[in-house]
């Protein structure tokens, strides 16, 4: 097989893979699309009507890290199945091209498709809890600077790096294995976090929780340490790294299992 990509070649395998799972797509939006409705609506008639947009940025936030990881960690589940993962597997397709299109269903697609059930939704909840009350409720803006909810676009970006490398890595159980995967690595950094904070500042260390504030005990006097502007750039660009490190790797591995 050609390694160089062909836009006609990639169009065609993106059409092919469109006709073949739009149904199974067309059902995941349908179940998610219900289950906002009924989270939502459930909230909303709770706080009878008042559900704020402090709640629904939570709600936002949430539903997109689960049901992201979710369908990110099913993207490959044909490589999993010896009877469908040779038919996937021999593609007339550049590794790159078959990497592509998974990549951009799973994340660039699947946002998309978010954003709009998840608007679609919220506004009509919103709308039916304003109709009946003085108090009106703003439907919450996720790209607003002043919420900061953008900043789960730059995790998602980090959770769907490390479950599509998971769907690829894996041969069964793609989420199961790599949330377990995911959380013994987080266990381990908050251990081997306070020692590495002691190390460096030779004092008790009070709060130790990784990418957070520091809190350290001086002569029996607490001190905290808040991260500054330049500390938050400095992660979100180590994140970003760390994002396409993942994807690159995932490449690699695809390609591993086409030799």
């Amino acid at each position: 097989m050609n390694e160089t990509f062909n836009f006609t070649r990639f169009l065609n395998l993106f059409k092919k893979h469109t006709a073949e799972q739009y149904k199974t797509y067309l059902m995941s939006t349908g179940v998610l699309i219900g289950v906002l409705i009924l989270v939502l609506g459930f909230i909303s008639y709770s706080t009878r009507g008042h559900m704020g947009p402090v709640i629904q940025a939570a709600m936002f936030v949430n539903f997109l890290f689960f049901s992201g990881t979710i369908f990110t960690s099913l993207i490959f589940t044909d490589l999993g199945d010896r009877k469908k993962s040779i038919p996937a597997l021999s593609l007339p397709a550049s590794h790159f091209e078959k990497y592509l299109v998974a990549w951009l269903y799973s994340f660039v697609i699947f946002q998309l498709v978010f954003l709009g059930c998840f608007y679609a939704i919220d506004y009509l909840v919103i709308s039916i809890g304003n109709a009946n009350s003085p108090d009106k409720i703003e439907v919450v803006n996720v790209f607003s600077p002043d919420r900061k909810v953008w900043v789960s676009f730059l995790v998602f970006a980090i959770l769907h790096s490390i479950c599509f490398f998971g769907a690829v890595f894996f041969e069964k159980l793609h989420f199961i294995k790599t949330v377990f995967s995911f959380f013994i690595f987080i266990a381990v950094l908050c251990l081997l976090n306070p020692v590495l904070l002691h190390t460096i500042f030779q004092e008790e260390i009070e709060n130790g929780i990784p990418f957070n504030m520091v809190g350290l005990i001086i002569k029996k006097e607490n001190i905290y340490i808040e991260p500054t502007q330049t500390s938050y750039i400095i992660a979100a660009t180590v994140a970003i790294l760390i994002s396409v490190i993942l994807w690159i790797s995932t490449y690699f591995r695809l390609k591993e299992k086409q030799v």
